[in-house]
C-alpha cells in the first residue's frame, strides 16, 4: 500500500513539472549563409530568425537577421518581439517595450545649428 502511494505521488509530481519540450522546430543553413529557424515550445514560446550575409561596404561583408519570438508572462499574457540585426545595430519593437520621450525642441535646434555650422580647425601659424 505505501508502495502504491508512492508511486502516485512521483506520477503527480511528474506531471506538476512544466514541460518546455519542443511541439515543432525547423532548421535550414544554406551553403550561401543564409538561413531560417523556427521552434514552438509547449509552453507557448514560439522564436522564428531568418538571416543573409550581405555586403555592408567594400571592405565589410555582415550579416542581417530579422525575427520575432513571442512568450507567455507570469500574468498570463502574451508578449510579442519583434526585431531586426544588422550594420546598424539591434531593433527591437514590442507593445510592452518602453520607448524613448520626445527629443526637447532645443536639443533639435542646437543638432541644427551644428549641421549648419560645423567645426571648422582653426589655421596654423608659424
Amino acid at each position: 500500500m505505501k508502495f502504491l502511494l508512492l508511486i502516485a505521488l512521483f506520477v503527480v509530481a511528474a506531471s506538476a513539472v512544466e514541460n518546455d519540450d519542443p511541439i515543432s522546430q525547423e532548421a535550414n543553413v544554406e551553403y550561401n549563409g543564409k538561413y531560417h529557424y523556427h521552434y514552438e515550445l509547449r509552453d507557448g514560446s514560439k522564436a522564428t530568425q531568418d538571416g543573409v550575409l550581405k555586403s555592408v561596404n567594400a571592405d565589410h561583408n555582415g550579416e542581417a537577421v530579422h525575427g520575432k519570438y513571442s512568450f507567455v508572462g507570469d500574468d498570463g499574457q502574451t508578449y510579442v518581439v519583434s526585431y531586426t540585426a544588422d550594420e546598424n545595430g539591434y531593433q527591437a519593437v514590442g507593445d510592452h517595450l518602453p520607448t524613448p520621450p520626445p527629443t526637447p525642441e532645443s536639443v533639435l535646434k542646437a543638432l541644427e545649428y551644428i549641421r549648419l555650422h560645423p567645426y571648422t580647425a582653426p589655421e596654423k601659424k608659424h
